[in-house]
């Protein structure tokens, strides 16, 4: 009995924490003192894990040194939050001089594309790109222009790895198991996103900005703003949604506050997209729940105000759970996708999720001349990976019954 209270006190502990850690982007620095106050390292050490796949840990770090409150960390962790960050920091370089230097090929040969998220987010979502937990690049091209793209990557030393939709992922270099421990340092394998587009008006808006004496094309801010709130809303459609992404775009809202221009340039380009203005207003509730009062314009209400009964009311009762939760995923996000289909679309998609009767895909990739110990190792990590992901389904498929149950019960509450 007294193991089940003391592992419940820890989660207990653990969620206060993550709570002090939202509130420390917008609290000042008194505030934000007292609520740290009291907690040791074995609490910091309990959320370092979430602190990483979030996107936090060194957006946290950069906050405490703005506020001088780099106290606040125990020194073992201030000590591995700053090799993080010098770790990063060389990553985030690498990732810039390839996508300055694929962004010169392209444009010498007259290639429609712009890069995204990256270094286009400085300065109003991403203070110092170094902060950035960045896995890969993205960049939009136009459909028209996609063989051409690909002949590009391909000097590179990229291959396409898989196709989805309208994006095709490519890889370059020597693969390797994935290790939390090592997320932060150059990797041997590159990865690399190209997200084609048929419409082009996205592309037409775009304009070079100048990256440290690089000219790359990039979208423009509105746009931007509007294609962080579609990525944000596909996560929550998904299994996993990063705290980052969230304080990113709450940043860039922030920095618009009062910018009338941009704001009717955002409502007229999320009204044009797909799913644009459901998206917007999602993300606007959610950064709201998460980070506090937003930018007062009047669009931003109206955007959250027209969002349907069902969806405001799955990103009030999940979002936050979604976005603190240990795991690196969750099917909550099954129930957000019934409400936006029809139960006769909805019903085998949602089975196939809950129960996948496929096998994850590879993890690792096996090199020419592989030796036998080096293959055992690569299946071992792949063995691993599957038991990890079963357990993934059986756990949070059990949640998303009982979780269905309640929210069937909250809907009839709520329709009464």
């Amino acid at each position: 009995m007294s193991t089940y209270f003391k592992i419940g006190k820890k989660k207990v502990r653990a969620a206060r924490l993550k709570r002090a850690v939202l509130a420390s982007f917008t609290c000042a620095a008194p505030e934000v003192e007292a609520r740290f106050a009291g907690f040791e390292l074995a609490d910091w050490e309990g959320i370092l894990y979430w602190l990483d796949i979030s996107g936090l840990a060194l957006y946290l770090l950069h906050r405490l040194t703005e506020l001088g409150l780099e106290r606040c960390l125990p020194d073992p962790i201030l000590g591995r939050f700053k090799r993080n960050l010098i770790e990063n920091r060389a990553r985030t370089d690498a990732l810039f001089h390839e996508a300055a230097a694929i962004s010169s090929a392209m444009m010498r040969r007259g290639i429609s594309f712009a890069l995204l998220k990256g270094i286009t987010l400085t300065p109003d979502s991403v203070p110092d790109c170094a902060l950035r937990w960045q896995i890969d690049l993205d960049l939009l091209v136009a459909s028209c222009d996609a063989t051409a793209a690909r002949h590009v990557l391909m000097i590179f030393g990229y291959a396409l790895h898989a196709v989805c939709g309208n994006s095709m992922e490519f890889t370059a270099g020597q693969s390797s198991a994935p290790d939390i421990g090592k997320i932060y340092r150059v990797h041997s394998q590159r990865s690399l996103e190209l997200h084609m587009l048929s419409k082009t008006d996205r592309l037409s808006r775009a304009a070079i900005r100048d990256f440290g004496g690089a000219g790359i094309p990039t979208l423009a801010p509105a746009d931007i703003l509007v294609q962080q709130s579609a990525h944000l809303f596909k996560h929550l459609c998904g299994e996993h949604t990063r705290v980052s992404w969230v304080l990113e775009f709450w940043r860039h809202v922030e920095a618009r506050r009062g910018d009338a221009n941009f704001w009717r340039a955002v409502e007229h380009i999320a009204a044009s997209e797909p799913q644009g203005e459901l998206a917007m207003g999602a993300a606007l509730l959610l950064t709201s729940l998460t980070f506090g009062a937003i930018a007062e314009e009047a669009w931003v209400k109206a955007a959250i105000d027209r969002l349907p009964q069902n969806v405001r009311l799955w990103v009030e009762t999940y979002g936050l759970r979604v976005l603190l939760a240990d795991s690196p995923g969750n099917k909550l996000y099954l129930i957000l996708r019934q409400e936006l289909r029809s139960e006769t679309q909805n019903r085998p998609t949602i089975r196939r999720l809950v129960f996948p009767t496929r096998l994850p895909p590879a993890i690792t990739r096996g090199e020419p001349g592989e030796r036998i110990a080096e293959r055992f190792v690569r299946y071992r990590t792949e063995a691993g990976f599957f038991l990890a992901r079963l357990q993934f389904h059986v756990v949070e498929g059990l949640r998303y019954a009982i979780e269905l149950s309640r929210w069937q019960r909250r809907l009839t509450e709520t329709s009464r």
